[in-house]
This record gives structure tokens, C-alpha cells and sequence, in this order.
């Protein structure tokens, strides 16, 4: 089994199995020198050197830390650390084993109500939560809605989120950012008017309807 070059940096001794992979970066599952198991995500950099690493991913990774590490609710994966290692950026967070909710509906099936109202009503406060802090997810989708053995629900994948409030400099870059479109298509509203505001809303509401 080949591990990645980071897996002896920080307090990481071990990294193992992938846990997923994405547009961004790759998720390993990561074990530290006190014997904790940790998702660790990791994105390949031009540059080792932080100050000349002027790249689209850089900084997308940037802004996913700056959100991750100011949130704190119990349905929203919780963040412990970065690190940067041979050109290669880490962003640990909290392990989640019980793994996605597309993962649970392919191995159970169609979920009996209850469980389904349960877990919906998770998914609604971590996004009220995000919501009142001025972040917008944008890829809400099943692969992003994790699973705890306990039955807590965890968001995860901020890699295309925004917070409006430090973004908006001006009215209308604020009305742009929100109109942008990000995300997984078949996760989106199809009524949505690219012209309108309130691409968030609707995508939302179809993607905790679908999830």
C-alpha cells in the first residue's frame, strides 16, 4: 500500500484508505501519533511556498479554511487543523464513519419516515446555522450529508461555499455572488431563474429534498 508524502507530517503518522474524492482534493481516512482517526482532506499546490502559490486552488482552499475553522454546530463536520507539506495542503477534520446518506440509501434502501424526518431535521439546522452565520453552502447533495453511528448528522465539503459578509464589498457584487452558479447540477432546482437572487433558496430546498 503506497501513502501519501504527508503521511508522517504534523502529528499524522499514518495515512490510509481513501474516503473520497471530489473536484478539489482527495479525502483520506488519517491516523495521529494519540491513535485518533481523522478525515483528511489534501490538494496538490504549484508551489510549496504559500507567499508565491498564487493559484485558483490556493486560494478556494483558503476561503474553505477560513469558513470551516469559524464554525461550530453539532451537524456541521468539525475542523482541527491545516498543515502544508511538499506542496501538497491538508485540511484535517472530523472523522465520520458512518459515511454518506447516498452510501446509507445504497446499502438500506428507501428510509422508513421517521429516520427520514430525523435526519432531515438535521440537515435543516446545520443550514439554518450556516444561514445565520451568512454562509451558503452551494453543493449540498447526498455525498455531502454525512452519517455518525449515533445518527447525527454532519455537513461536510465547503469547498464551494461562501460567506456573504466578508465577501460583499458593494450591492452588486453581492447580487453576483449569489447568482453565481456552483454545485452539482442534478442537485439544483430546475425552476431556478439564473437571473434572480435566490438561487440559494431554491437549490436548497431541492437538494434537502433529493439528498
Amino acid at each position: 500500500h503506497e501513502y501519501p508524502s504527508t503521511a508522517k507530517n504534523q502529528n499524522l503518522d499514518v495515512i490510509g484508505e481513501v474516503l473520497g474524492r471530489g473536484a478539489y482534493g482527495i479525502v483520506y481516512c488519517g491516523l495521529t501519533s494519540q491513535g485518533h482517526l481523522v478525515a483528511v482532506k489534501q490538494v496538490s499546490l504549484h508551489s510549496s511556498d504559500p507567499d508565491t502559490a498564487n493559484t485558483a486552488e490556493y486560494g478556494r482552499l483558503q476561503r474553505e479554511v477560513e469558513l470551516l475553522k469559524n464554525l461550530r454546530h453539532a451537524n456541521i463536520v468539525g475542523f482541527l487543523g491545516t498543515s502544508l507539506y511538499q506542496h501538497v495542503v491538508s485540511i484535517f477534520m472530523e472523522y465520520i464513519p458512518g459515511g454518506s446518506i447516498a452510501s446509507i440509501l445504497q446499502r438500506f434502501g428507501p428510509l422508513p419516515e421517521r429516520v427520514l424526518a430525523l435526519y432531515t431535521h438535521q440537515i435543516l439546522e446545520g443550514v439554518a446555522y450556516l444561514h445565520l452565520n451568512r454562509v451558503i453552502h452551494r453543493d449540498l447533495k447526498g455525498n455531502n450529508v454525512m452519517l455518525m453511528p449515533t445518527g447525527v448528522i454532519k455537513l461536510i465539503d465547503f469547498g464551494c461555499a461562501r460567506r456573504l459578509s466578508c465577501l460583499n464589498h458593494t450591492a452588486s457584487h453581492s447580487a453576483d455572488l449569489v447568482k453565481s452558479v456552483h454545485g452539482t447540477p442534478y442537485w439544483m432546482a430546475p425552476e431556478v431563474d439564473f437571473s434572480s437572487q435566490t438561487i440559494e433558496t431554491l437549490t436548497t430546498s431541492r437538494a434537502e429534498g433529493i439528498a
